[in-house]
């Protein structure tokens, strides 16, 4: 049984890495594993909120495997507010956060500190992986500075990997990043560039989807729930979206977005990605 929702944080501070479309791809994930989801965008592009409201339009709100609370992170006691009443929310089990990409939000102290997992997408490439390095010395400043109030544990994930670029020099390079990475966190392994990889709805994951991130998302499963299985049983059945089923999630009382959440205002548009203890991992050598 779970005793309190689980909080986890997309996070890294360089845009295009598909921090938000693994943020929603996880919802998805989750979703057919039976756990009650919330996702909280509070990326200044708010762009899962904006594909929600599209998915609205089309399918009406009855259908929504999980609900989406668009909120802003520049206000440090707001975002703290959010925080703890999400610990207490016995309707939910795992919140979702999307974080933005840019350390000057106030709101991403506490967000950090009270988060339970934060997941790190990044590139293999010479932009994103000093950017990604920046940003998890961030991090690890933060746990030496707030003590054990900070339990966070750190899942890396190299994404949107092309196998066919780099020379063999780059290739030792990111074997090194690799390494030095690991000292952080849990690095997994890799999730291939796919054309499917570059788009998401907020309905459910699409076929290839699935099989692209699945290995990646049970390791992160099993350390929430320590268990493969399903936490409960769900119908996997409802409206066809195209190449993918919509979960339909069991019957539930409405969990209320805290009162400071905004909405969205931008009109619908297609949307794409512009132990509870810090131990440092070796990584998943099963990537190639």
């Amino acid at each position: 049984m779970i005793q309190t929702p689980i909080i986890v944080t997309f996070a890294n501070q360089k845009g295009g890495v598909g921090k938000t479309t693994l943020c929603v791809t996880f919802a998805n994930y989750l979703v057919t594993k039976g756990v009650r989801v919330v996702v909280i965008d509070c990326d200044f592009q708010h762009s899962i909120m904006k594909c929600r409201n599209a998915d609205l339009q089309k399918y009406g709100e009855q259908q929504m495997p999980y609900e989406v609370w668009a909120y802003e992170a520049n206000d440090k006691e707001m975002m703290t507010s959010l925080m703890e009443k999400l610990h207490n929310d016995p309707e939910i089990d795992v919140v979702l956060m999307d974080s933005p990409g840019s350390l000057k939000a106030e709101g991403l102290v506490p967000m950090f500190v009270n988060t339970d997992i934060i997941v790190v997408p990044f590139h293999y490439d010479v932009v994103t992986v000093p950017s990604t390095a920046s940003f998890l010395m961030f991090v690890d400043r933060l746990r030496k500075a707030v003590g054990d109030r900070m339990k966070a544990q750190l899942f890396i994930i190299p994404n949107l990997n092309d196998g066919r670029v780099g020379k063999r020099s780059e290739l030792i390079i990111w074997d090194n990043t690799r390494d030095a990475f690991s000292n952080y966190g849990y690095v997994t392994s890799k999730i291939p560039k796919r054309a499917d990889m570059e788009r998401f709805s907020t309905m459910a994951a699409l076929d290839m989807q699935v099989a692209i991130v699945t290995p990646v998302f049970e390791k992160i499963y099993v350390r929430m729930f320590n268990t493969v299985n399903p936490i409960r049983e769900v119908e996997l059945s409802g409206i066809q979206l195209t190449e993918n089923i919509v979960p339909k999630p069991e019957k539930k009382k409405k969990s209320s977005p805290p009162e400071e959440s905004v909405q969205a205002t931008d009109e619908p548009t297609d949307s794409t990605d512009k132990d509870n203890t810090h131990n440092p991992q070796t990584s998943d050598d099963n990537d190639e």
